[in-house]
């Protein structure tokens, strides 16, 4: 599987991934938003505004499975 893979089909991924593996990307996506974010390290609000995009859909997928 491509590396890549995961950034190119996030939002359809999410259907089929358990709870554990939606916690797990909902924390990456946190985690790389803050890093785009942060001072200091070359700030990119794109790239945090679509990393907050990602979240907000792995958050939508559990709020719907009810996790």
């Amino acid at each position: 599987m491509s590396r890549w893979k995961l950034y190119d089909n996030w939002a359809a991924d999410l259907a089929g991934l358990t709870v554990e593996q939606l916690i797990e990307r909902r924390d990456f996506a946190d985690q790389r938003q803050r890093q785009a974010d942060a001072r200091g390290k070359g700030r990119n609000p794109k790239a945090a505004r679509d990393w907050r995009v990602k979240r907000q859909a792995v958050d939508e997928e559990l709020r719907r499975r009810g996790a």
